[in-house]
């Protein structure tokens, strides 16, 4: 199957560097020795198709996207909760499982980390 590539390099190298600066700088859980990890949360309104507007403000759609390592990524993870209960951010849901899955693929697949 041919893949495209649908951004230029230089786009995607620019967005890379802020997502590994938003880990490096916002995200003490996912920051992982040795290695560049790039990833953004995100918490969403549901909408409500009844009323046009969106579902009770404590009704919320999180994730987190990211990849590692962030300059040559191996894999790429999306995790998603809906409607997490007494959690108001992506960041508090899902950064720990994005960290945990990061190190085990990274030490699965025998990853070194950078020199």
């Amino acid at each position: 199957m041919m893949v495209r590539q649908v951004i230029s390099p230089d786009t995607a190298s620019k967005v890379t560097s802020m997502l590994v600066s938003t880990v490096n700088n916002g995200y003490d859980k996912i920051k992982l020795k040795g290695y560049d990890v790039a990833g953004k949360t995100g918490t969403a309104q549901i909408p409500d198709p009844k009323t046009g507007g969106y579902l009770d403000s404590s009704e919320t759609i999180h994730t987190f996207v990211g990849w590692a390592p962030a300059s040559n990524p191996k894999f790429i993870i999306l995790l998603k909760i809906d409607k997490p209960k007494g959690i108001n951010f992506a960041s508090n849901s899902l950064a720990s499982s994005f960290a945990n899955i990061t190190r085990y693929l990274l030490n699965y697949y025998e990853i070194p980390p950078r020199e």
